[in-house]
């Protein structure tokens, strides 16, 4: 490009699809809040344990303990890792740029599943007696509602027993 005589080079800096700071802590903090009733029934079976067992038998319970605490944080980890993948893919596919084949096909299905439960409600919607004047305006319909944020999935969010 040349502006009076002069070349001019203009550079497009690449798109970031990290997320901020404050999301990553707000999904920490999900996952956190999503185990604590697994880590505080682990917690409370250790302290009942404890009470009956004989000395030698202490120290297993506190393996065994640990090892399921462990457990809990692995889980913790990856699904921090797994939803922090998404929304970087998730970004990626907004912005238009190329997807992970993998999570491509994933978001693709999710899309077409929204896309029929759309659907479905909106032909609800037909089907059903019309408001009278000024009913039910104060309120979008629950299919025109944006979507939540992914929640975590079930076998994470049930207490393991």
């Amino acid at each position: 490009m040349t502006t009076l005589g002069r070349r001019v080079n203009i550079r497009f800096a690449a798109p970031d699809f990290e997320p901020e700071g404050e999301w990553k802590t707000s999904l920490r903090q999900r996952i956190e809040d999503t185990l604590k009733p697994a880590a505080e029934k682990l917690k409370r079976e250790l302290t009942e344990k404890l009470k009956a067992l004989s000395p030698p038998e202490v120290s297993k319970a506190h393996a065994d303990y640990d090892n399921a605490m462990g457990e809990l944080r692995r889980t913790a980890n990856e699904q921090y890792h797994l939803f922090l993948e998404r929304e970087r893919q998730e970004r990626r596919w907004a912005a238009g740029e190329k997807v992970d084949e993998k999570w491509a096909e994933i978001l693709m299905k999710e899309q077409q599943a929204l896309s029929e439960k759309y659907k479905k409600g909106a032909m609800g919607k037909y089907n059903q007696p019309t408001a009278t004047r000024g009913e039910g305006r104060s309120q979008p319909p629950p299919s025109a509602k944006a979507p939540d944020q992914p929640s975590l999935p079930e076998f994470i969010a049930k207490d393991r027993t």
